[in-house]
């Protein structure tokens, strides 16, 4: 066991059972397991696709209803100066 093993065995020792519990779900995140089906922060790769998929046509749709000379860039510009210029 390296050196770091051993220093990160000793903390954990020093936890609370609570602690280590909340440590393993923390470890189990970090190491990408599958997540629960019920685990709303981690989706499988074809859910993640068709969540994107469903995103993407929903973009294009909402593209209708801007002008055609929108440009989302200069608008945040613009929205950003605006609120900023009330604290000059």
């Amino acid at each position: 066991m390296s050196v770091l093993q051993e220093q990160a065995v000793q903390m954990i020792g020093r936890l609370s059972d609570d602690n280590v519990s909340f440590l393993i779900e923390i470890i189990q995140r970090l190491m990408l397991q599958k997540a629960p089906v019920n685990d709303k922060l981690f989706m499988p790769p074809a859910e993640s696709m068709r969540a994107f998929d469903r995103l993407n046509e929903a973009r294009m749709e909402i593209r209708q209803y801007l002008p055609e000379d929108f440009d989302p860039d200069r608008e945040l510009e613009e929205a950003l100066a605006e609120h900023y210029e009330s604290f000059s």
